[in-house]
């Protein structure tokens, strides 16, 4: 009797461990998907209608283009790419994301340091190639001497600790740097200290993207400037999260506004027209 039980107990365990790593695999890939949605629905909201709301986010939210390629990069060296290009492409992000923070690069300016870099390098190697001078290649030699290896640990270590400040960001996004645009008012909201209502009579609003290198690295982010009739700039909204893609549904509640001045503004004429009794 025990030999026939024991196959039945084991063909019912059986249907249950691939269930139990199903479950197991969908609760880690909820976890690192976890950032990624919360992101999401900060820039989406639950809005109305006939409101808009944005987010200005401060610099530690650039620090996901490092912490991402770390993390990344943990994965594919030395399995797909090797240790030596993983460190360059580690540096080069931290180069960019430092770029990114101490200088506005707009696209005149990247434009041009472009180009005078490459007529730099053009003009070396010329003057290699001709006069057997070393330039770029004494500079080239001395950085592949150095040979920098990614390290797993030490980029983990570095990445989980950027990740303090930029959670930190998150939450100051939505408690400090939240704006609702709707087609009378402007409704900012800031934590511990209370909430801003500015009159959009009068205001006209633009977008300038003075920073190509912030542009990406917030996702078409931007500037929103609220400029009066003679071009004064009353109020700056910096660094919006996703502008360029949100502007079309921002516009609208703009114009939404000057709709509805311009039929006050007829309601009014036309009472001013009307004969006195």
């Amino acid at each position: 009797m025990s030999d026939q039980q024991e196959p039945k107990e084991s063909t019912d365990k059986s249907p249950l461990q691939p269930a139990s790593n199903d479950r197991a695999g969908t609760s880690i890939g909820r976890i690192f998907a976890a950032p990624f949605v919360a992101v999401g629905r900060l820039v989406r909201g639950k809005t109305k209608i006939d409101e808009v709301v944005i987010f200005s986010a401060p610099p530690a939210f650039f620090l996901w283009i490092v912490i991402g390629v770390g993390f990344l990069l943990r994965l594919f060296c030395p399995k797909i790419i090797t240790a030596s290009a993983g460190a360059w492409i580690f540096i080069f992000t931290l180069v960019y994301f430092i770029l990114a923070i101490l200088y506005d690069m707009s696209l005149k300016k990247l434009v041009l340091c472009t180009l005078v870099v490459a007529v730099v390098w053009l003009f070396a190697r010329y003057m290699e190639n001709l006069h057997n001078i070393v330039i770029i290649g004494a500079i080239l030699r001395h950085f592949a001497k150095l040979n920098p290896q990614f390290d797993p640990g030490t980029v983990a270590v570095i990445c989980w600790l950027l990740l303090i400040p930029w959670v930190a960001s998150i939450f100051e996004m939505y408690f400090n740097g939240r704006k609702k645009f709707s087609p009378n008012e402007i409704a900012e909201f800031h934590f511990g200290e209370g909430s801003e209502l500015t009159d959009r009579t009068g205001l006209r609003f633009v977008t300038k993207y003075r920073d190509v290198l912030e542009t990406l690295l917030g996702f078409g982010g931007g500037d929103l400037l609220a400029v009066d009739n003679h071009q004064t700039v009353i109020k700056r909204y910096p660094n919006i999260i996703g502008l360029w893609f949100q502007w079309r549904r921002l516009d609208h509640i703009l114009h939404q506004r000057a709709t509805l001045l311009g039929e006050e503004e007829g309601e009014e004429k036309k009472d001013d027209e009307k004969p006195a009794p």
